[in-house]
This record gives structure tokens, sequence and C-alpha cells, in this order.
């Protein structure tokens, strides 16, 4: 009976990571659903001005920094890359801008304020087995963090502009 006790131990272990794992899944995706619908309250009451004022700014590094730290802190699952999705959390919240200001430094463009020295460390600590220390994806494996625009800025362009006929046929 003694020898058993280690792989019920290894058991409870694997057991407690499976619920935890699921646990924070729920949590996040009742997180997204709140924000979600804070996100169509707030457009209801100012659709066509909300919509035009991001895209007047979604070409700046300041909208890149947001949305690189918004990616680190939530994950990103809107694309179908061969190495899968990515959950948020590697990097503390206080630590986000500076790896964000790191990468946008990847493909040349630059915060308000200079990243911190540290945030090429976190980057290649965190990021880099990924997305490779150059930020360009190893491959196609994952996004490549060089690209101008980044390829979720893209998306989310796009789908601005598809939502500009729509209001203004209203």
């Amino acid at each position: 009976m003694k020898h058993l006790i280690p792989y019920f131990a290894i058991l409870l272990v694997l057991i407690y990571a499976f619920y935890n794992a699921a646990l924070r899944k729920e949590q996040q995706t009742e997180k997204h659903e709140k924000m979600t619908e804070q996100y169509r309250e707030h457009t209801k009451e100012h659709p066509m001005l909300h919509v035009q004022e991001e895209l007047g700014r979604i070409h700046t590094p300041e909208y890149a920094k947001a949305y690189i730290v918004s990616v680190i802190d939530h994950g990103s699952r809107q694309f179908d890359f061969p190495g899968g999705e990515m959950e948020g959390g590697f990097v503390s919240p206080k630590d986000a801008p500076k790896v964000a200001c790191y990468v946008l430094s990847l493909s040349d463009q630059k915060c308000k304020e200079p990243y911190p020295k540290d945030g090429a460390m976190f980057y290649t600590s965190v990021c880099g087995g990924c997305h490779g220390d150059d930020g360009k994806g190893l491959g196609g494996t994952y996004p490549d963090l060089t690209r101008k625009p980044l390829l979720g800025i893209e998306k989310r362009e796009t789908f601005l502009k598809s939502l500009l006929p729509h209001y203004r046929t209203n």
C-alpha cells in the first residue's frame, strides 16, 4: 500500500491542475463576456463617433502598444497559427507595457517613453521562445511581431471599416 502513495499524490496533483485550468478558462471567458457587453453598451451610445475615432488612431504607436498589452494580459484566440492560441498572463500587468515597447522597437516603432532595459529581457525569456528573438514568428508558426501593422490591428481595422457603411445608412 505504501508504494501506491506517490501515484495517488501524482494523480491528485493532476486532478487539481486540470480543475484549476478549467476554472481559469471559465473566469477568463466570464471576464471577456463582461468586457464585450460593456463595449456593446458603450458603442450604442455613440457608435459612429467611436468607430471614426478608433480608425483615426489605429496606426499610432500608442494604439499598437495598447493592443500588445491587451494580448499579453488576456491572450489571443483570433488566429489559427500552427503554434496554437496564446494564453494571457505570462508577464505581469506591471511588466506588460515594457514588453510592448520592446516589441514595437522590433518594427522600428517607438513608445513615447523608451522601453526599460528589462523589457528586452522579459521579451526574450517569455515571448522569444515562440516569436523568436527577432520577433518574426519562427517561420510562420507564430505571428510575426515585426509586421506593420500587426495582424490583429489589421483585422480590427478591416472590421471597423466594415461598420462604416452600416452607420452611414442609419
